[in-house]
């Protein structure tokens, strides 16, 4: 057998660097010289050359009537002046149509019921992955209006105590408080366990007990006569905040002065009530 000529490899291996890599070293190195050395250039640019195959993955990964998207990772939640672009995302594969959604929208009577379907299958495909869709992401996705797609949500989640994971439940964002109210509610009403509160309302177990514990703070200030702004000084949260706790305390009957009977909250989904968390 015959072996290749030293000069004819060396050459043919110039050829074989010839990549978007080795672009991106030199982009480095002449851009910002002296800031990376060969070792960190060649590291840096890996790094970058596989979050570029993360988000364009070949054709061949995707299947007909599905699509790629970004989303936040499940576990990168928010924080005060934090950017989309401090926020780690993660590239998801979503069935935008099925088979069945095909199948649903030539029979008659189906279509307002596939839309809703889809609409839900969005967030729960984007959780499996390890990311938290919003009610934008999807109106995008589905050119649907956001409003309808929070009735849909919220009316399946009236109707089967499941919680649809989505960055408003999962990420604690939003004004709204329902689903720290379910969360109180199981743990302090139903005194159910925290391992038991966290798989039902798709919470972490620490999440579950600062819930908890924010509430049992706000209220311990509010029995003693503390002031709203007395009590957001004496706990650092802000008085929007602390007021959402305290009509809350009042719904499910905790303070002091209502001691005597509990009662489920408003909008607040359980075992034995009709309404469930966003």
């Amino acid at each position: 057998m015959r072996r290749a000529a030293p000069n004819r490899s060396l050459a043919y291996d110039a050829s074989d660097r010839k990549t978007f890599r080795s672009a991106l070293c030199h982009l480095l190195q002449t851009e910002f010289p002296g800031v990376f050395g060969p070792s960190v250039t060649q590291l840096f640019a890996q790094r970058v050359e596989d979050l570029f195959d993360r988000f364009h993955p070949d054709r061949s990964r995707l299947r007909v009537g599905q699509a790629l998207w970004a989303a936040v990772a499940a576990d990168d939640p928010p924080a005060r002046n934090k950017r989309i672009e401090d926020t780690r995302l993660v590239p998801i594969v979503l069935d935008l149509v099925t088979a069945q959604d095909i199948d649903e929208t030539i029979a008659t009577g189906l279509r307002h019921e596939t839309r809703s379907k889809k609409i839900l299958r969005m967030f729960r495909q984007a959780y499996q992955q390890g990311a938290v869709l919003s009610y934008p992401d999807v109106s995008l996705l589905l050119h649907v209006q956001t409003s309808t797609i929070s009735r849909t949500v919220l009316a399946h989640e009236r109707q089967t105590q499941e919680t649809i994971p989505r960055r408003g439940t999962i990420h604690d964002m939003g004004r709204s408080i329902s689903h720290k109210a379910v969360i109180c509610y199981k743990r302090l009403v139903e005194n159910k366990t925290t391992s038991q509160v966290a798989s039902e309302t798709l919470h972490d177990p620490e999440e579950v007990e600062y819930y908890v514990q924010c509430l049992r703070r706000i209220q311990l200030c509010s029995d003693a006569g503390m002031m709203l702004e007395e009590i957001s000084q004496a706990t650092g949260h802000s008085k929007s905040l602390i007021q959402q706790y305290l009509d809350l305390i009042g719904q499910l009957r905790l303070s002091k002065k209502n001691n005597r009977r509990r009662t489920t909250p408003k909008n607040v989904k359980t075992n034995a009530s009709t309404a469930r968390a966003k």
